[in-house]
């Protein structure tokens, strides 16, 4: 079973990919809504050491929303989804 990442509507979340051998080229990560409309989209930064990452600040609406990382690596496609529960923060 996969988990679901629960954040703060607003939170600023990073998407992550690690690669060993032939850089990826190209590698992109989207945010969808629940509904599958894409909300932001961008190529991911290189940090060295087949580490790859982009920042994306979650929308003010609480729901269910996908992170989609897709790479080529070697004119192989690969695809990674996770899914994110945003929800409002509990005030006392």
């Amino acid at each position: 079973m996969r988990e679901i990442i629960e954040v703060l509507i607003g939170d600023t979340i990073q998407i992550t990919w690690v690669n060993s051998g032939v850089t990826p080229s190209p590698i992109t990560a989207t945010i969808f809504t629940g509904s599958e409309t894409s909300i932001d989209s961008g190529t991911m930064t290189a940090s060295g050491n087949g580490h790859f990452w982009r920042n994306f600040t979650m929308p003010d609406t609480p729901g269910f929303y996908v992170a989609e990382t897709l790479a080529t690596i070697s004119a192989f496609p690969y695809k990674r989804r996770v899914k994110i529960h945003a929800v409002r923060g509990e005030v006392d």
